[in-house]
């Protein structure tokens, strides 16, 4: 129990509590602690979303798998992220992708009505749960504004600046795959590295496989709006 609540104390969802405030909330509630071999599904595309989840241990991908066998990761989830929390609440509660542990993985659940108890039992706790609804809704709005530029290298570069100003540094450390990041934008892999040297073959930028240096911002502003 002591390791579980140690780990809950650097999770978002119980931010600003000691683990005593933690061990005395979660011991009036229940709670179901899972663990997953690699490679099995945690949950299916279309299944009910009844509880949130809490990664413990371990690294989730959330994958769209199409009926050719194709599948795409859609992101990747690690200890102390959270998944669900917007789907447990919705009129339609069902996975929209498929979840796949894609290492060994340890998660805790909690179902909607024990999150209702949580929050009413505790304020920040119902702070800390609304932050992390508007911070989906902020990533969803991101999206929605990516979608409308038409051009890859738009999305490119909205992307760069977007995260230049998440990070408040000209050095973006990437967080995703260039995989994972392509998905994140809908365009093909080879498309995204063909901006990425071209963006560089202008002495816009400079990057590795780790992180991406802006040499000069008003150049790339001037190109999203090219």
């Amino acid at each position: 129990m002591e390791d579980v609540i140690n780990k809950l104390k650097e999770n978002q969802f119980f931010n600003g509590l000691e683990s005593q405030d933690i061990r005395n909330v979660i011991s009036n509630i229940r709670y179901s602690l899972k663990c997953y071999e690699k490679g099995e599904v945690i949950a299916s595309e279309e299944e009910e979303c009844n509880s949130l989840g809490i990664i413990l241990d371990g690294i989730v991908e959330i994958q769209k798998i199409y009926s050719s066998g194709k599948c795409i990761v859609l992101k990747r989830l690690a200890n102390n992220d959270v998944f669900g929390e917007a789907l447990v609440f919705s009129n339609k509660s069902t996975y929209p992708s498929t979840v796949m542990a894609f290492n060994n993985c340890k998660i805790i659940y909690i179902k909607k009505e024990d999150i209702i108890k949580l929050c009413l039992k505790e304020e920040k706790i119902l702070e800390n749960f609304m932050a992390l609804l508007s911070n989906k809704v902020l990533m969803l709005n991101s999206k929605i504004k990516n979608i409308s530029f038409k051009s890859v290298k738009h999305k490119v570069i909205n992307f760069i600046l977007e995260q230049m100003k998440e990070q408040e540094s000209e050095v973006i450390n990437l967080k995703e795959s260039k995989e994972e990041i392509s998905s994140i934008l809908g365009i093909p892999r080879p498309s995204l590295s063909r901006e990425l040297m071209s963006l560089r073959d202008m002495n816009y930028i400079e990057f590795n496989r780790n992180t991406i240096k802006i040499l000069n911002i008003e150049q790339l502003e001037e190109e999203l709006f090219d």
